[in-house]
């Protein structure tokens, strides 16, 4: 199997359905904003005497992820106003970092480096027309003040007084609205639970209700102080953002909807009822439930809590599902034995939640403003987020149903900004509607960032979502395809002779690059295929194994020097020959197709000691050797490809060094070789076109490898970006060969400008290897990345959708010429239950199916890669892509079927998209490897995937196996003197290098 990479690059186009009403309620002044906290975005945690918070302590004293540097915002503040500028925000909600202003908590340690810090940040704000809203607390205490009590002392209280007043007289007069707190609920629990910082302040029984009633009286004077001292001058407003789940009774029935209301009260009422309920005061359930454990507010404090906030910011968590605790001995003591509720389910909260849940604090505080703050959809990080703008559209429906139906006051919806540290789960879950690269920094826009953005300019109304967000190929990856493959559809499974054949030094074989190459050592665990899956001796049992997956097809390579062991024709091996002939004879026999490769990346030794592909002669010579095995095995081998991935050959062979035969000439060298290669491929096609055609009517075609780009945003550069990684990878093979004949416009273009500039004059060469950005992927200017959501390895990722993207750019720009899929797959440890490989061969055939049904790519065959696990090349055996198992601990060298294979030899569920219930049974006497396996896409953990591409990097992908026969007419795969019909494109994927019938390639997205 070839070194798996199946990257590709598409450009996303698609409609996004319509989810809001005809008509705008939000009107002209509605606060359409993103929102960040301090310790989450700012980073520079210690930076010009910033003090430590209790975050800070907490976050290094877990280990792993911390707010150190985070998104780096206290350094990137025009740059993220920049991006609040593209989205068309009107409001911008942040958190001052307490101590940044006050770095022990007190106001004696005063910093105006801090303080100027945000007096900046608002300044600019306001010179962009956009709207600070500023949150005074968003968890992060100071550490000092923690050691003294926290939000258990009273005396924070006043700190958080003095704090206050410090940032109202220093930027109140360009803010307009303040938030106090940010979920005392939150906060107040944590002195109950060490889950959440500040951890190892355990006080059950007691601490939450304290620390909530601190945070209360906290609240409440802060907002006095305002109207007394600041309002006037100032004209601001004061509020309070409540974080609360939806609590509906699990059963329906009475004691189940008590529950409920008693769940109500102990989250969002225990805050909400002091401040803006009847009599300033808790619930009556709680001061039943906690009784003497609950604080009592005195009547002047209850007079001064009532209606103490101008406006409410609301976070509504998930819907929870209670029930009442028959009996609360299992419940922690304090908080949740009180409140005496036992969680059932959680499900994320659905438009008429939110619109239910919006109405009754409509009914219960006087329908007070409110600020909505989303507390966003969390995932993995992925950057066309489609799950992300369909819960943003559910949010923004339910606030527009509200507004105009229930007249409820809301004022502004305020979605995540950026991607941000995760309080518990650090960097792993993502909820901004822009992507972090928190190694770099970076920001880049999501699609969700692009709805926003024309969510913003339509004012919330109904629009026509354009393609920019997520094209139809992503958003109908989750959707499984019920139909059936086109009758003659060819399925197979590919090997490669050094992975599988062993028998290296045997009957006259000669030494290959990759002989050498293990032999010195260069594979992992100083392995070597010397003996691998010894096919040599035991092809018949091969055989059987493909017979015996029902397959139509048989994709294997001829080792060069097994047949002439020196690399010339005079050295013919007539062991190499019957070896060859035997097998074939023997496929052929059992009703399989050959499908062969002439090279595998396995050159004689020899030829390699005169340069190798570097060297000119390579030519001639391997096309002598493509017409002895036209001449032997021709009149039994309808296809045929010349090379496999010749993208690896020349980067990792001979650009990098990291394959055989260990050259590194990054700069020049790369560029050589693969002319050769090419001309070479052009030279074995004329030669069976001219003097075998006639005689087998045979095809010839060639396998590239090439990664699927996707532009990072749909910034112009961006897509150019894409598109050009895409040439160089693919185009660089393919346009000489589909195209006009040349290397791919840009490809022309830029190498031959750089060559200039140093001085050369060969067409295919440039740069000095010695400079690393002076070399092939530095003449790309691009920058790669991996979307943060694609499972697998560090080298394979699983994406299967970006195979339907590769289909159709190769329609696009090729005229759709028939392609085979030549290898996909999967690696493993080896398990026999690879219930995850047939998972993968379910879904990248199912988005085939899609690429042939509903977008007209003219795919006619795919080979599984592999029969068998082998050698994984520089990896050894470590990793398995087998769908037999082979022990290589035994001399026998047994193999054995894993659960893949039953899905694969299952002929319905082939021809009917590869998904359907499989059958699992292998065939007479063969017990099931596996259960039944159900529809549709699962996760899968490794595989094939598409790199993401923006102005600065390039992609992943893997394979086409193109014809390659001479000069054709840009986006036309017919060469002069030949018939597309006798040409073919062989496509790889994941995990192997790839071939296809010169005539397939798709219609672009």
């Amino acid at each position: 199997m070839a070194h798996s990479r199946f990257l590709f690059v598409l450009v996303f186009v698609g409609v996004v359905g319509n989810a809001l009403g005809a008509d705008s309620v939000f009107g002209d002044v509605f606060g359409w904003g993103v929102a960040t906290s301090a310790f989450q975005t700012e980073g520079a945690w210690n930076v010009k005497g910033k003090g430590e918070s209790v975050w800070d302590r907490y976050a290094h004293d877990r280990g792993g992820d911390n707010g150190e540097n985070t998104c780096d915002g206290y350094y990137r503040v025009d740059e993220d106003i920049s991006y609040l500028r593209k989205i068309g925000v009107t409001h911008y909600s942040f958190s001052i970092a307490w101590t940044r202003i006050f770095p022990n908590g007190q106001s004696a340690s005063r910093s105006e480096d801090g303080i100027q810090h945000y007096r900046d940040l608002v300044r600019k704000l306001v010179e962009s027309n956009i709207k600070p809203v500023v949150t005074l607390y968003h968890y992060d205490l100071p550490q000092q003040l923690m050691e003294q009590g926290g939000w258990e002392n009273a005396d924070t209280i006043t700190r958080f007084e003095e704090y206050a007043r410090t940032v109202f007289t220093a930027l109140g007069h360009q803010v307009m609205h303040w938030i106090t707190i940010y979920d005392p609920y939150g906060v107040a629990f944590t002195y109950g639970n060490a889950s959440f910082a500040p951890a190892g302040v355990i006080h059950p029984a007691t601490g939450p209700y304290k620390a909530a009633h601190n945070l209360i009286q906290a609240h409440t004077r802060v907002y006095h102080m305002y109207q007394k001292d600041f309002k006037t001058q100032q004209g601001g407003n004061v509020g309070i953002t409540l974080k609360s789940d939806i609590f509906k009774g699990a059963a329906g029935d009475g004691s189940d909807n008590v529950a409920a209301k008693r769940a109500a009260d102990f989250s969002l009422g225990w805050f909400g009822e002091p401040l803006m309920g009847a009599n300033g005061d808790y619930p009556e359930v709680m001061k039943t439930k906690a009784a003497t454990r609950l604080p009592i507010f005195t009547e002047e404090q209850k007079t001064k809590n009532k209606g103490a906030v101008d406006f409410l910011g609301l976070a509504i968590g998930v819907v929870k599902r209670v029930a009442d605790a028959p009996s609360t001995a299992s419940l922690q003591e304090g908080l949740m034995k009180d409140q005496a509720v036992l969680t059932k389910g959680t499900q994320s909260s659905g438009e008429t939640d939110i619109k239910d849940f919006l109405l009754s604090v409509k009914s219960r505080y006087n329908n007070p403003e409110m600020f909505i703050f989303d507390i966003g959809y969390g995932d993995c990080g992925t950057l066309y987020d489609q799950a992300r703008i369909d819960y943003m559209k559910k949010y923004i429906s339910a606030l527009g149903k509200s507004i105009g139906s229930d007249h409820v006051r809301v004022s502004g919806y305020f979605p995540p900004f950026m991607d941000s540290y995760d309080w518990e789960t650090g960097f792993k879950t993502k909820r901004g509607i822009y992507h972090i690269e928190f190694d770099r920094k970076d920001r880049m826009d999501k699609a969700s960032a692009r709805f926003y953005r024309t969510l913003i300019q339509n004012r919330g109304s109904d629009f026509q979502y354009p393609p920019e967000f997520v094209n139809d190929v992503i958003r109908e990856k989750d959707t499984f395809l019920d139909e059936k493959f086109p009758v003659g559809f060819s399925w197979g499974v590919a090997t490669a002779a050094y992975q599988i054949e062993g028998g290296w030094n045997e009957d006259g074989k000669g030494p290959s690059i990759w002989d050498n190459f293990a032999h010195d050592n260069r594979l992992a665990y100083g392995d070597t295929g010397d003996v691998a899956c010894d096919s040599y001796h035991k092809y018949k049992e091969d055989v059987q194994m493909v017979k015996r997956l029902g397959v139509s097809h048989y994709r294997f390579s001829i080792a060069w020097s097994r047949l002439l062991p020196d690399g010339t024709a005079t050295s013919l091996n007539p062991a190499g020959l019957a070896y060859y002939n035997n097998l074939i004879n023997e496929l052929v026999a059992n009703g399989i197709t050959p499908m062969v490769t002439l090279y595998h990346w396995d050159l004689p030794q020899a030829l390699q000691n005169f340069g190798g592909f570097e060297n000119d002669t390579i030519v001639n010579y391997f096309n002598d050797y493509a017409k002895i095995c036209f001449e032997n095995f021709g009149d039994r081998v309808p296809l045929w490809i010349t090379f496999n991935e010749a993208f690896v050959v020349s980067w990792l062979g001979y650009g990098i060094g990291v394959f055989a035969p260990g050259v590194s000439k990054p700069g020049d060298g790369v560029y050589r070789v693969a002319h050769n290669i090419i001309r070479s491929h052009v030279k074995a096609y004329h030669t069976y076109d001219d003097h075998f055609r006639h005689r087998y009517h045979g095809k010839v075609g060639i396998t590239l490898d090439c990664d699927w780009k996707e532009p990072i945003t749909t910034d112009a550069m961006d897509r150019y970006a894409a598109e050009r990684a895409l040439q160089f990878k693919l185009g660089w093979f393919a346009n000489p060969i589909y195209g006009n004949g040349d290397y791919p416009a840009v490809m022309r273009y830029t190498v031959d400008r750089k060559s200039r500039k140093e001085g050369r004059n060969d067409q295919y060469v440039r740069h000095n290897r010695d400079n690393r950005e002076n070399h092939y992927e530095g003449d790309q200017d691009l920058y790669t990345k991996v979307d943060d959501c694609w499972p697998g390895s560090d080298w394979l990722k699983v994406n299967p959708w970006g195979l339907r993207g590769l289909l159709r750019w190769v329609q696009d720009q090729y005229g759709n010429p028939p392609l085979y899929v030549t290898e996909n797959g999967i690696s493993d440890d080896g398990t026999l239950e690879d219930q995850n490989r047939a998972d993968f061969y379910r879904s990248y055939t199912n988005e085939m199916l899609k690429a042939i049904k509903l977008d007209g790519c003219d795919v006619k065959g795919y080979m599984a890669w592999s029969l068998m696990d082998n050698l994984e090349w520089t990896s050894g055996y470590t990793q398995k892509f087998g769908i037999f198992q082979v022990d290589f601990n035994s001399p026998n060298r047994t193999r054995t079927p894993k659960r893949s294979a039953a899905f694969y030899s299952d002929k319905p569920v082939l021809l009917n998209a590869g998904l359907a219930n499989v059958p699992v049974s292998m065939g007479s006497g063969e017990e099931d490897l596996s259960p039944p396996l159900s529809r549709g896409f699962t996760d899968l953990r490794a595989g094939f995937s598409y790199g993401v591409v923006t102005s600065s990097a390039g992609g992943l992908v893997e394979g086409l196996v193109g014809d390659l026969s001479g000069i054709c007419g840009f986006g036309r795969t017919k060469a002069p003197g030949g018939g597309r019909d006798n040409r073919f494109t062989a496509l790889g994927s994941l995990s192997s290098p790839s071939a296809a019938d010169e005539d397939s390639l798709c219609e672009g997205g």
